[in-house]
Parts: structure tokens; sequence; C-alpha cells
């Protein structure tokens, strides 16, 4: 086993799991962040701003898993403080998913025919968003293990189950399932709050019941799940859904300069904060000082580019683009830290300035995250969607539709 048994889900822990993926070329891909898919469920055009700040968080990610690749070799070049800081992507992308939990499951004004959805209704389609292309990506992770290039790690049975139900108390398939298990554990609290039909109760049970289960960890006795439970970090969840509550009050009384300041203040904090909260290497912060200061860069951040006037302008647009190839980008993007890992065993690359290597080696990653994202992403999403609305319609409907299509 790899990391030990304090590995199994300490959050700590996890969070360096991609590591183990590297260990192939005797090097360490620290830290590990994820997307998060939900938040595709909104529409891009109605909220081109949190597309942008999706956008954003991934390619934080990226470079952050990219420059950490880099560390240790004699042409490495990044100061800790930065090759930390993009691991905040996933502070963003955790505040993003209690947004749009809110702002789209419980929306007020919502139509008459699109009543707030069922608990089971809401799980399937969180399910059908995240577990097929993460199985793809377990699959190809395993099979590179059958092919002997992980020598050092060894999974048990039970890894591989809990790794593919994304629940705690295994050592991870692939090291940046870390957050998808914080996702997946978010879903169910709300679905379960889901039930009360009503928006302000279920934002209200949800904040709430990840606070109770926060106290209650702390004395639980010592186990994969206490330390998943008492890890802080749920808590940019419920920062996310206070977000949308108040997000209609923002947006009718700020306007881009206040944009501006809130994006700039959440960057500054995000690059800032490795500097000044003590940590023990480039994985990320932890604990409460990481939601105090990753958490409020986070909301600072989504805030601001929600408040975007528009998205007309060729940034903007590449990271709406990016924004949704994000989930694809997190998942493969490891297989191309791999590769450049694996050029960085010889010594004459070793010893170029890295900073020539680390820019094109990211826009590989971006450019197979978004194909991925419309070769294999978006038909098994327009799978599913189909099966979703198949097993929704009555035959006698479904039929008389199935005709008009032939």
């Amino acid at each position: 086993m790899i990391g030990g048994d304090r590995s199994r889900h300490d959050p700590q822990v996890a969070r360096a799991g991609a590591g183990a993926e590297m260990r192939i070329v005797g090097m360490e891909m620290r830290g590990s962040v994820a997307g998060a898919p939900e938040a595709r469920g909104a529409s891009s055009g109605a909220l081109p701003g949190l597309q942008v700040a999706r956008g954003l968080a991934a390619l934080a990610v990226t470079v952050h898993h990219a420059l950490e690749t880099s560390n240790g070799v004699p042409g490495s070049f990044s100061p800790d403080w930065l090759t930390t800081a993009g691991a905040a992507g996933v502070d963003v992308f955790f505040v993003i998913s209690g947004f749009i939990m809110v702002h789209t499951s419980l929306r007020p004004g919502r139509p008459l025919n699109r009543p707030a959805p069922s608990a089971a209704g809401f799980l399937w389609r969180r399910a059908v968003r995240i577990y097929p292309l993460y199985w793809m990506a377990c699959l190809a992770m395993l099979s590179l293990m059958g092919l002997g290039f992980f020598h050092g790690r060894v999974l048990s049975a039970v890894d591989i189950v809990t790794g593919l139900a994304l629940v705690p108390g295994g050592h991870p398939i692939i090291g940046v399932a870390w957050t998808l298990v914080y996702e997946v554990y978010f879903y169910l609290v709300f679905a379960a709050c889901l039930t009360s039909r009503s928006r302000k109760v279920t934002t209200l049970a949800t904040g709430g019941g990840i606070l109770l289960l926060l106290m209650l960890a702390q004395a639980l006795p010592e186990s994969a799940v206490q330390r998943f439970l008492s890890d802080p970090i749920p808590l940019e969840f419920v920062m996310g859904m206070t977000l949308a509550w108040v997000y209609p009050t923002i947006k009718a009384r700020l306007g881009a300069r206040s944009a501006a300041i809130l994006v700039s203040f959440g960057l500054a904090l995000m690059h800032g904060a490795p500097m000044f909260v003590p940590h023990d290497n480039t994985h990320g912060l932890d604990g409460f000082a990481r939601v105090a200061t990753w958490g409020t860069a986070g909301l600072a951040i989504v805030a601001g580019l929600l408040l975007l006037p528009s998205t007309h302008n060729p940034i903007a647009r590449w990271l709406v683009s990016l924004g949704n190839a994000s989930y694809s980008l997190y998942l493969t993007h490891f297989f191309v830290l791999m590769g450049y890992a694996l050029a960085l065993r010889d010594d004459a690359l070793a010893r170029l300035p890295q900073y020539w290597l680390v820019p094109p080696v990211v826009l590989v990653a971006c450019l197979i995250g978004g194909v991925t994202h419309l070769m294999v992403e978006r038909p098994l999403l327009q799978g599913g969607q189909r099966l979703t609305l198949r097993t929704r319609t009555p035959p006698k409907i479904r039929s008389g539709n199935d005709k008009a299509l032939a």
C-alpha cells in the first residue's frame, strides 16, 4: 500500500495522492484539486462569468501540478508560494458547486413546468455527470498499473470499490479524486435536505448539516471517516450557497469596478496566503486556515466574475471554453504531466530552465482536456441525458416521440 494507513482519506495525505502516479519517474506530483462537474448544468449563456471562474480555476490547477512536477530538477524555478497557490483552484470549484446547487435547483421564480428536483432525480443527474468519465479515467489508470508502470503501488479490492464509488475509506485510484469524494458528500447532504421542497429550508439545513457533522466528527474515534468529516473544507460549499442567496442583490447594486476589485482581491489572497500561512509542502493549505484564506479568495473571485458585464474579449471566451472542459482537463491533465515527468528523466531536459517547458506542457494538457470534452465527455453526457429522458417519459409519449424522430 502507498502512503500507509494514514492515507485512507486523511485529507492532508489524500491531497498528495496524485504523487503516486509520478513514482514511475522517481519524483512526486504533489497535491490534487478537482473540477466541479455539476456546475456545467448551469447555462453558460446565462452565467458566462461562472464559466470564466471555472476556466480560471482549472488553469490554476494545471499550472500548480506542472510546477510541482518541475520542482526538484536542476532547471526548476518556481518559489514555494507560486507553486502552492494554484492548489486554491479546488476552493474556487467548491464555492462554484455550492452556488450552482442553490441557483439552479432552488432558483426563485422557477417555471411551473420545472419544479424543484426530487432527491432521487437530483442524485441521478449528478451521477450521470460525474461517474462515466471518471470511471474511464480510472480504467486508464488501472490499465497502466496492469502494464507495470506503478511497481510500488498496490490497490486492494476494497480500494478499487471505494475508489470507483467515490466514498472515503480506501486509497484512491487516481489521486485527484479526493475532491470528488467531497463533492459526492455535499450532494448527499443537499439531496437529503431537498425533501423539504423549500429553498430556504434546504439551504439552511444543508449548511447546518455540514456544520453539525463537522462538529460531531471532532468527538469520533480516529478513523478514515472521522478524518474525512473533520476537515472543514466542505464549509466552502456553504460559502457558495450563501453567495447564491445574495447574488441578486449584489448583481443589482455592484458594477464592473466592484467586480474588478473582488477578483483582484481574491487573486491576491490566493497567491499571498502561502506566504503567511504555515504549510509543510506545496500540496496546499490545510484546515480552517485554508477555508479562511482560500475559501474567502474563491468566494471573492466567483462573486466578482459573476458580475462580469460580458465575456466577449478573447481571453474571457477562451476561459469560458476551458471552463466547459474543466472536468475533462481535471481528469486528464495528470496523464500529460506523467509524460512531462518521464521526459525530465533526460538530464539535458532537466537542466533546461523549466519556465521554457511548463507553458507548453500546460497548453498541451488544456488541448487534450478540450478534445476529451468534445469527443468523450460530451457524448457521454448526451447519452446520459437521453437515458434520463427515456426513464422519465411515459411509454405512450416516448413511443410517439420515437416515431416522430424516425
